[in-house]
């Protein structure tokens, strides 16, 4: 053990660094999940076009942010793999969307963007695990009709896994001073999430019985 690990991941009997971050987001993340609610609702083609979109908006803007920061601290952490903007856009030209359509696409204005690599890491927390989730989605989605080659921004590249440990491990390598940070960024990026899908918690699943398409489940 050097002299700097007594600052890292955790004080003897103390939390990790892991653990903080994910106690410190809980609220925002649970929001957003509640506010979707995305294995609860119809998922039609309608409905799965709007996602990409959406998410794309998303997106686009943080990893040119991750880009900009990596271009600056080389060798932290692999964006490039992480990139999912590209997938979208590609998702959606299975579902016909054209490009006059995909040039229209708005972007999110209030994304963080990051200066630090306590920043990136707390971007990448969340990018990162949103991928394991998109597993399910894109189960949920295929069961539901959606093509599977239009479902690709939703699990990202091949070794999203191995991605989610190679971030956690650099989050708890990290001091106990940029813990805040992350949690800080981590939150603001859950929170740019819930408001600007905002468009897609109020197309919830019907009541039982009403009128609607079945609701997608996982497989």
């Amino acid at each position: 053990m050097d002299g700097n690990d007594v600052r890292r991941g955790a004080g003897p009997g103390g939390p990790g660094a892991l653990e903080r971050v994910r106690a410190a987001t809980a609220a925002a993340h649970e929001r957003l999940d509640a506010g979707l609610d995305v294995l609860q609702r119809p998922w039609t083609l309608d409905v799965h076009r709007q996602w990409l979109s959406l998410t794309w908006g998303l997106l686009a803007p943080l990893e040119r942010g991750l880009a900009a920061w990596a271009a600056a601290d080389p060798g932290a952490l692999d964006v490039r793999e992480r990139a999912r903007a590209d997938l979208a856009r590609a998702d959606l030209r299975e579902l016909g969307v054209d490009d006059v359509e995909l040039a229209a696409l708005a972007e999110c204005p209030d994304v963080p963007v990051p200066t630090t690599r306590a920043a990136a890491l707390g971007v990448c927390y969340v990018l990162d695990g949103s991928t394991l989730g998109g597993r399910l989605i894109a189960r949920a989605a295929v069961a539901a009709g959606v093509p599977p080659r239009a479902c690709t921004s939703l699990t990202g590249r091949e070794g999203s896994g191995r991605r989610w440990k190679d971030t956690t491990a650099a989050l708890n390598a990290v001091d106990d001073d940029a813990v805040d940070e992350i949690s800080d960024v981590a939150t603001a990026t859950f929170t740019a999430y819930e408001r600007w899908l905002a468009p897609l918690s109020a197309r919830r699943t019907p009541p039982a019985g009403s009128a609607g398409f079945p609701a997608a489940k996982p497989t």
